[in-house]
């Protein structure tokens, strides 16, 4: 980790402790002390064994759709680069840091930097348009069910509002996705607003490979919508199985702490979360995702006991990814110095 990586890291870790101690100052009382003592560990064990065990689920969608290009990833080569991934991620804005990790360990498993890219987008493409159908489902369904005027009509008009604007982002993505000539001119244009300054030579260089990574994207893509369907597929069921774990965490945690799961409210809330932090304001939107957290969560859970659940899902989801990921780093490091490679079966 160089020193840029590493004043991220910091920033990070005290942008989220400075405002997790904020939301408990202001939220602690005797009541919080009663809810510690009697939250339940075994609720907190469950929840960090589902989020340990959606990254296992993730590291299964890489190896399954790395096999359905044709490349045999080995099982545990593809954990640890999910887990590394998780510390470059909890750094950077929107965090998007693990997926320039995840490249280059394919590229170590043989895979070809064109193929190793394609895996990773179309990965993240899969969580984009769950994510879009998530939304909208959930807050549809959650306007289904509390229009009962058990939660105030302005919120419920906020929810059709959101969920005809995510339907309008899923249309739209689709469109575009059936227009590779659109996304070149949108990429150039984007591109442009970057290479203001920048010599002829290089504005020409860069746009070349703007224009080749696009052509690449939509190679891959029709791989995997042809003789590699079967990847997509499974890809798509998987990332819904790693989200089902990780958005199951939250309600665990409430029922340690004795309150209601609140299982749709709980979904909604994660998902609207999930898309204030791709927002790329702070390092893995460290800050953030606590006050959004707690602001969601303050609806359905007294104010004396938010701040405890907010840790306490924090450390599972956040702190623990951070020290993860430093093992799982470590690991790679040590491969790298000794000049190992990864062990493909079969050769």
């Amino acid at each position: 980790m160089d020193a840029r990586q590493k004043k991220f890291l910091w920033i990070s870790i005290g942008l989220s402790l400075a405002v997790l101690l904020i939301v408990i100052v202001m939220t602690f009382n005797e009541d919080t002390i009663t809810a510690l003592e009697h939250l339940n560990l075994w609720y907190l064990i469950l929840a960090f064994g589902l989020h340990m065990l959606a990254m296992g689920i993730w590291a299964v969608r890489i190896v399954i759709m790395s096999r359905a290009m044709g490349y045999k990833v080995p099982y545990l080569h593809s954990l640890n680069m999910v887990c590394a991934g998780q510390l470059v991620a909890a750094i950077t804005p929107a965090s998007i840091g693990g997926e320039p990790v995840r490249i280059h360990e394919l590229y170590k498993a043989k895979m070809p930097v064109a193929d190793a890219t394609a895996v990773v987008i179309i990965e993240r493409l899969l969580e984009a348009v769950l994510m879009v159908l998530g939304v909208i489902f959930a807050i549809a369904l959650f306007s289904i069910v509390y229009s009962n005027g058990e939660v105030p009509e302005g919120l419920i008009f906020a929810a059709w509002c959101g969920t005809a604007l995510f339907t309008g982002i899923l249309v739209l993505l689709v469109l575009v996705m059936r227009k590779p000539a659109l996304i070149k001119k949108l990429a150039i244009k984007i591109g442009g607003l970057f290479m203001k300054k920048m010599m002829p030579e290089t504005v020409d260089r860069v746009t070349r490979q703007i224009l080749e990574g696009v052509d690449q994207f939509y190679d891959t893509f029709r791989l995997f919508a042809g003789k590699a369907k079967w990847g997509l597929i499974a890809g798509f069921f998987l990332t819904f199985a790693l989200w089902a774990c990780e958005y199951s965490i939250a309600s665990i945690i409430m029922m340690g702490l004795g309150y209601p799961p609140n299982v749709l409210l709980s979904i909604v809330f994660q998902l609207i979360i999930a898309v204030i932090m791709m927002i790329p304001l702070t390092p893995g939107a460290s800050g953030i995702a606590e006050i959004a957290y707690a602001g969601f969560y303050s609806l359905i859970i007294p104010s004396s006991v938010v701040g405890l659940f907010v840790v306490l899902l924090r450390l599972i989801l956040y702190y623990s990814n951070i020290i993860i990921g430093f093992i799982a780093s470590f690991l790679i490091v040590r491969r790298e110095a000794a000049n190992k490679k990864v062990k493909i079966h079969d050769e």
